[in-house]
């Protein structure tokens, strides 16, 4: 308990210290905005020109893409400073976390706060608003428990991608390509339905990078869509576990790389 106060404490400083910068924080916070916004029409535009994309209609892709970003908000609040850990390494900053009486990992995702995700969570919300009321879905406290299962298992999953790259800058130092290529960008794919691709990245998706089950899996119990196209239809309940999975292989590999760090600080 004692530990946990401290973290708390860390978390409310970089909160602090983040919400001092009032102009850098509405610009990201527009700025994410207008990203989403654009994104988002560019799926309109499709939908307007095809009326469904792969068997989902306006309101199941505005609930699919709501499952994510509002997952993208959760996993950002958590584990945003992930994102900068190459920084901490060639600084040598990471050692000092190191010779403290507290977990390295926490230390380094209650170092700092990205703003960022009030955006995400604010955008997410909407979108599961409208994707909701224009796919028909309505909620009952069954579905409202599911949903909290589904967001903790879809934020272990982007956390556990976050900590796996991070864990590979143990051995390179340098990580910022890959938080770009695998953080960042990997997240286009579940845009749309994985279904829409050809079967060898659906297995890809589903079984060695895991992201279907942020929200196209979850997506087929809330919205009620026919589970016999999937490879099993369990993989619809199948989110929180896959997010601890991810997140215990990615801490494995995290816990290893620390085994093996030098120092290479400046």
């Amino acid at each position: 308990m004692r530990d946990l106060a401290v973290y708390l404490k860390l978390m409310v400083s970089a909160v602090r210290a983040k919400m001092e910068y009032r102009f850098t924080f509405l610009f990201m916070f527009l700025a994410i905005v207008v990203f989403y916004l654009g994104q988002l029409g560019v799926v309109i535009v499709a939908l307007a020109r095809f009326t469904n994309i792969n068997g989902w209609n306006a309101g199941e892709m505005a609930f699919l893409y709501g499952l994510l970003v509002f997952s993208q908000g959760v996993a950002t609040a958590l584990f945003a400073p992930l994102a900068n850990f190459e920084s901490l390494i060639i600084s040598g900053d990471f050692d000092r976390y190191l010779v403290r009486p507290l977990n390295p990992l926490a230390q380094v995702v209650t170092g700092s706060f990205e703003i960022n995700s009030v955006a995400h969570l604010m955008i997410g919300s909407a979108a599961l608003y409208y994707g909701s009321r224009l796919a028909g879905l309505e909620w009952n406290l069954g579905r409202l428990l599911f949903f909290a299962a589904v967001m903790a298992g879809a934020a272990l999953i982007h956390g556990g991608v976050r900590l796996a790259v991070s864990a590979v800058a143990f051995w390179t130092l340098r990580n910022r390509s890959l938080v770009h290529m695998i953080v960042y960008s990997s997240k286009e794919f579940v845009i749309y339905p994985v279904s829409i691709y050809k079967m060898w990245i659906q297995v890809f998706l589903t079984v060695v990078f895991p992201i279907a089950f942020i929200n196209f899996y979850p997506s087929h119990y809330f919205l009620a869509k026919d589970p016999s196209a999937l490879f099993h239809p369990y993989l619809q309940y199948l989110t929180p576990l896959a997010g601890l999975v991810v997140f215990a292989l990615a801490h494995m590999l995290w816990k290893k790389g620390i085994d093996q760090y030098q120092s290479a600080g400046s």
